[in-house]
């Protein structure tokens, strides 16, 4: 919905208050940005007829860095920064919430009481900056104002549809396709694949790691989960894999192998770590230690040629390889 904010009200908004909404309007874009990454989803189509709003517009407002840029925004499309917050907050209360504080939780190296306190805090932020725009309009246009109120309440209506209706059809858990019980060596390398995955920086220009973004099964909230039972499992005990969890640990796998094969390494800043002291063997006839990279070339090859063994007909492997065999052009 189209509104203006008046220059009176922005002026009396305090020099530090990007500071003050910054952690909100950071987790409250998250939420939006996970919203909109399942454009087909029924409440995001309803949605679509209700706002403006979408993974775009979501995405250059999660750019908002500074106190002159929110104002920016305030006094050009105070629309799609009051929808963005609405959204946020509604999405907190929904599933859609669960893959971003379990990352902003492993990030910030918190509790789950302290994780919930932090979402406390924002939705109570948010709701008070939402109010404060509502009541602004009530002073300045009635009419505006219960327009925007009705805005809302069709907007709240829609999750909250969507709440009932997730609630009664929750979704079935996607069945296991393969069983892998991985040694401490096999269990500590995927750890390490998922987290240099899930680590690889945004702000970079490296084209290998700015492709290995764009691949829909590696992005860093879709690895959470992943990561997380990886982090519980126990050398040698049983891991039932579902399909799309099975492709993540293929292609990070493969992912980690290119990196530590080529001058990526190098250029993360992980050359030294990798390659450890150079090692002379005893005698001519001692077999010489395997380094770093080799071990890693063995397990990743191992993987690799144990799935496309046993999966290779199926289309979300064929899918996975074409993509790693994409990401191979840019080194």
């Amino acid at each position: 919905m189209n509104f203006t904010l008046s220059d009176a009200w922005l002026a009396q908004l305090p020099a530090d208050f990007y500071d003050q909404l910054a952690h909100c309007l950071s987790l409250h874009g998250m939420v939006c940005a996970e919203l909109f990454s399942r454009p087909d989803s029924a409440l995001v189509q309803q949605l679509a007829l209700l706002t403006p709003i979408n993974a775009a517009t979501v995405g250059e407002l999660n750019a908002i860095l500074s106190q002159e840029q929110l104002l920016a925004a305030l006094h050009t499309q105070p629309g799609h920064v009051y929808d963005l917050l609405l959204l946020g907050r509604l999405g907190l209360d929904t599933s859609l919430a669960e893959p971003v504080l379990r990352f902003v939780r492993q990030q910030m190296f918190v509790s789950e009481e302290q994780i919930e306190a932090i979402k406390v805090y924002c939705t109570e932020l948010s709701e008070a900056f939402l109010a404060s725009v509502e009541q602004h309009l009530a002073e300045t246009d009635r009419a505006v104002a219960g327009r925007l109120g009705q805005h809302r309440l069709q907007i709240e209506a829609a999750f909250y549809a969507h709440s009932a209706t997730a609630t009664a059809a929750a979704p079935e858990p996607l069945p296991p396709v393969a069983t892998v019980r991985f040694n401490d060596p096999q269990l500590q390398m995927v750890r390490l694949a998922v987290l240099l995955v899930h680590s690889l920086p945004d702000d970079t220009e490296i084209p290998f790691v700015l492709a290995v973004r764009q691949i829909p099964a590696l992005q860093p909230l879709q690895l959470e989960a992943l990561s997380e039972r990886l982090g519980a499992l126990q050398a040698g005990e049983q891991l039932a894999l579902s399909m799309p969890e099975l492709v993540q640990i293929y292609q990070a796998m493969q992912v980690c192998g290119l990196v530590f094969v080529s001058d990526v390494l190098a250029s993360l800043g992980l050359e030294d770590f990798m390659s450890g002291p150079a090692e002379e063997p005893a005698t001519p006839e001692a077999k010489a230690p395997m380094s770093s990279r080799q071990a890693v070339g063995e397990m990743v090859s191992g993987f690799t040629e144990w799935v496309q063994a046993n999966f290779a007909e199926e289309p979300e492997i064929e899918r996975a390889r074409q993509e790693i065999a994409d990401l191979t052009d840019l080194l």
